[in-house]
């Protein structure tokens, strides 16, 4: 049986009691698989309370909450500010006035907003049971894995190893604090099993850096490309220079450009299918050294990166059109998978390969 926490800031009563009907009668229709537990609070004060003191699946905010007797859309805002900024679970905004949220706030799937008149109950309770089956919310929550791993990663690892950051006295205070992020992270990840990955987990689906980067998926010129200068060399210094004056852009091809009678293949197409065959080879890499396979995510179409077909741009003209629109930064590979493509890019170049012989000569000569 899986528990629904919900918390349900509302101030009219007539809302209040369509969300007690509401979930008295889909809880009875989940029949015990889940099970809905709202907490229902009528001010910004009592939910601020509940959100400081309990997790929470989810939370319905009413935008406007009486303020001295007049409708105010600021403690509705206050509230989900709260969990915007310090929470991490799906928020939904409830108002009949959408242009009285604040600006502040980026909709998504963890936060929308619906009119009073306008929301499907059954189909918001449907996603957020679909995220919380997910695991996400055991994972960043207050209490989730993410808070566990850490407190292994500074006992275990942290609580010995800190004075050979406090005595360094080659790094500023930023630089140490950065340093130690990283060493954080790292640990982190070595308490992953191996498993198979997800192919979202390929993409980091907005850039995180400021500055144009190894790894980024770029729209240029109407075509798709990777970045693949060395990160040494395209890294912002201090002084807001880089080591390099070109940044090298390998194409990513459409899969029907490069895969016979790819446009014939669908989700029904069986395993035996040739086509979905020479497909298949492509995804695991093995059917060409000079390609590269990207999965799909959400808008980003799968592809091949085609380390031939490569090209090199000045840094001013990429960073110019890029405060144009003209070249416009999708997502950047997350690694380890940035990794293997590099490494397959840098093995593509530098195989050798051997002299051809003739082989009935070759053949003949070992019985000679």
């Amino acid at each position: 049986m899986a528990i629904i926490d919900i918390l349900i800031v509302e101030n009219d009563p007539n809302d209040i009691q369509a969300y007690q009907d509401t979930i008295r009668t889909l809880n009875m229709e989940y029949d015990g698989n889940h099970v809905i537990k709202p907490v229902v609070k009528t001010t910004e004060k009592e939910g601020l309370k509940e959100l400081e003191e309990n997790e929470w699946s989810a939370a319905f905010i009413d935008l406007k909450l009486s303020t001295e007797d007049i409708l105010s859309a600021e403690e509705g805002n206050n509230l989900v500010n709260q969990i915007y900024t310090k929470r991490r679970f799906p928020v939904y905004i409830i108002t009949n006035t959408p242009g009285d949220v604040s600006p502040d706030f980026i909709q998504s799937d963890f936060l929308k907003i619906k009119t009073k008149d306008g929301i499907d109950y059954n189909e918001v309770f449907s996603d957020i049971i679909n995220i919380q089956e997910t695991g996400i919310l055991k994972i960043i929550g207050k209490q989730g894995q993410i808070e566990k791993y850490l407190d292994k990663i500074f006992w275990n690892n942290l609580s010995t190893s800190i004075d050979l950051w406090s005595k360094d006295n080659s790094r500023n205070s930023e630089q140490k604090e950065k340093s130690l992020l990283r060493y954080t992270l790292l640990h982190m990840l070595e308490y992953l099993d191996e498993a198979k990955y997800h192919p979202s987990e390929f993409y980091i689906t907005k850039p995180i850096k400021e500055n144009i980067f190894t790894g980024d998926i770029v729209q240029y010129s109407g075509e798709r490309y990777i970045v693949l200068t060395p990160s040494c060399d395209i890294v912002v210094r201090i002084n807001g220079t880089r080591n390099t004056k070109r940044i090298l852009f390998c194409k990513i091809k459409n899969l029907a450009s490069e895969i016979k009678n790819y446009s014939s293949l669908s989700g029904a197409t069986g395993k035996n299918n040739d086509t979905r065959k020479r497909l298949s080879k492509y995804i695991q890499n093995n059917s060409s050294a000079n390609f590269h396979f990207i999965p799909k995510h959400n808008n980003i179409d799968a592809g091949l990166i085609d380390f031939q077909d490569k090209t090199t741009v000045s840094v001013r003209a990429v960073d110019r059109k890029i405060k144009k629109g003209e070249c416009k930064r999708i997502a950047t590979v997350s690694m380890p998978f940035l990794k293997d493509i590099i490494s397959r890019y840098s093995n593509y170049y530098s195989r050798q390969g051997s002299p051809d012989f003739n082989i009935d000569e070759v053949y003949s000569s070992i019985f000679k």
